[in-house]
């Protein structure tokens, strides 16, 4: 099927975006089960019960809270329906974690858990972005415009930086590096995945709005604070916590 055929359908209906965010959290989680079934260091079934919850709980909030924080200014004086109809990975992903490392101390849980996570959070982001790329403006996860003859048309006439393709090739690269790296502790290969996608997060920023001279009626205007967006700035204060979790000694790896 030729590919505009194919956008034809997916840039005006939202629903096989959703497919695909669904497509990939199935795919995630069973991608995350199978490796953490491998996992002698599996906390107990009632403990993992509370730290699945804790995950999905500070996810959700998360994702929430950084969508809201990104275009502030503009969600406030909408309906809170608004607020929570859009979610920022990069929150969901530092939410679920700080979440669950929460709930590792109330239980006393001193094992690390994070690394079983990492292939089911690179094949869930690629496929995820997947439906961000093929979707139109109204996804609001477009690039800012670009003269480039490569640039990505959303549907609305303007060839766009293609962010999700970059964000799915960057995000396979940093998979194909880490997956055959020895780490000398647990829980280290997911601190430096996440090390690595805020990090990731952080430059491709850059190439959507408010950055560039972008004509952005189709999206929330997105605020800056000190020249950043609220998303670059998680990104950093995410990358400051996961190097500092890689570098701290063994005896407090938690």
């Amino acid at each position: 099927m030729p590919l505009e055929a194919v956008l034809a359908v997916t840039q005006r209906t939202p629903l096989v975006h959703v497919a695909f965010e669904w497509l990939a959290y199935a795919l995630g989680a069973r991608l995350f089960f199978h490796v953490r079934g491998r996992d002698p260091q599996a906390p107990p079934p009632r403990d993992r019960l509370l730290l699945m919850a804790a995950a999905l709980f500070g996810a959700a909030f998360g994702s929430v809270a950084l969508h809201f924080a990104q275009s502030a200014g503009a969600l406030s004086a909408l309906p809170v329906t608004q607020w929570i109809s859009g979610k920022s990975v990069l929150g969901g992903l530092l939410g679920g974690t700080m979440a669950t490392e929460l709930a590792k101390r109330w239980i006393g849980w001193r094992a690390s858990t994070g690394d079983a996570w990492v292939p089911a959070l690179a094949l869930g982001l690629v496929v995820g972005r997947l439906g961000c790329q093929l979707a139109g403006p109204w996804d609001m996860t477009f690039g800012s415009p670009t003269g480039a003859n490569w640039g990505w048309d959303y549907g609305d006439g303007i060839l766009r930086y293609p962010t999700g393709f970059l964000e799915m090739a960057a995000v396979a690269a940093l998979f194909a590096v880490l997956r055959p790296r020895h780490f000398t502790r647990a829980g280290q290969r997911f601190n430096a995945f996440l090390l690595g996608y805020c990090l990731l997060r952080f430059l491709l920023e850059f190439l959507k709005p408010p950055f560039g001279a972008a004509a952005d009626s189709a999206t929330l205007p997105v605020q800056l604070h000190a020249g950043l967006t609220a998303i670059q700035w998680t990104a950093l204060a995410g990358a400051a916590w996961m190097a500092h979790r890689l570098v701290k000694p063994a005896n407090v790896e938690r």
